[in-house]
Order: C-alpha cells, then sequence, then structure tokens
C-alpha cells in the first residue's frame, strides 16, 4: 500500500510539472492592462499540487526509511476486488454504449441495469429514474442550453420523440 501511494504521488508530480511547465509556456503572469494570462490559473493550480504531492513523497520515504516494506498491506484486500469490478465494467460498457447508441440511451440502459442488478432496486424505481433522468438530461442540455450530446453512430436513427 505504502509503494502504491508513493507511486501515485509520484505520477502526480509528475503530471503538475508537466502542468506548471505548460503554463509557463502560455504565459502566467497578471499583466495590469489586460488581465491573467492564460496559463494563470492552472499555474497556482499545477504550484498546489506539486506542494503537496512533494510534502507527501517526503513523508512516505520517512516512513519507509524507518518502518520498510516488511508488513505493507496489499493494495486490494482480500475479497476487495470484485466490487471494483462491479463499477468497473457497468461504466466502461456504457462508455462504449455512448459511441454506439448516443449518450441519452446508453444512460437508460446504465442505470437500468446499475440499479437493477448492482444496487438490487426494485423494477418500478429502476424504470422511473432510468427513464427520466435521459429525459431530464435531453431536455435541459439539448433543448434548454442547446448543447447536444454525444448521439453516437445510431445518433441519426434514434432519436427521442420531443
Amino acid at each position: 500500500m505504502r509503494k502504491a501511494n508513493l507511486g501515485v504521488a509520484i505520477f502526480l508530480f509528475v503530471l503538475g510539472a508537466i502542468v506548471m511547465y505548460d503554463a509557463v509556456r502560455l504565459g502566467f503572469r497578471w499583466d495590469p492592462g489586460f488581465g491573467p494570462g492564460a496559463g494563470y490559473l492552472p499555474f497556482y493550480l499545477s504550484l498546489g499540487v506539486l506542494i503537496c504531492t512533494a510534502i507527501f513523497i517526503v513523508k512516505q520515504v520517512i516512513q519507509l526509511s524507518k518502518i520498510g516494506i516488511v508488513g505493507d498491506k496489499p493494495l486490494i484486500q482480500e475479497g476487495g476486488l470484485k466490487p471494483i469490478l462491479w463499477v468497473l465494467l457497468p461504466s466502461t460498457a456504457m462508455v462504449i454504449l455512448i459511441s454506439i447508441i448516443g449518450l441519452h440511451f446508453a444512460a437508460f440502459v446504465f442505470l437500468l441495469f446499475y440499479m437493477r442488478v448492482v444496487g438490487k432496486i426494485g423494477w418500478l424505481e429502476c424504470a422511473l429514474v432510468s427513464i427520466l433522468m435521459p429525459i431530464g438530461l435531453y431536455v435541459v442540455f439539448d433543448r434548454l442550453f442547446l448543447i447536444p450530446l454525444p448521439d453516437g453512430m445510431l445518433g441519426n436513427y434514434i432519436k427521442l420523440p420531443f
């Protein structure tokens, strides 16, 4: 577990350094007559990430040097992979379905499956949520805000009737 924490912290530190480099390239200073440069917010956010991850890395290295890796708990406890897969596999299927049938119908399938199979919720509640939620997404984004959500490959053939 400590090795995994250290690995993620190092990854986030490198990611923060990349963002900071690009923010400097874009210009992160505040010009009095113009305002903030394009990299202003990314620079300070990445600075925060770098400071926090550097502190965490130092703490982890000190702990590892004192305690060592012996007795380290595994990253995923016994029996812990099954709940992770119950989230990962349906989510992956939804992403694939979005590219085929579009976001609205993929959300319907995902919500119906996840609520019924994983959550063991009754059919009435599953049907109501899995029908009303995509309709709500459609009305709010496609109709009110005029932001089209992904239609998928079959988007021209299957549309909501309103």
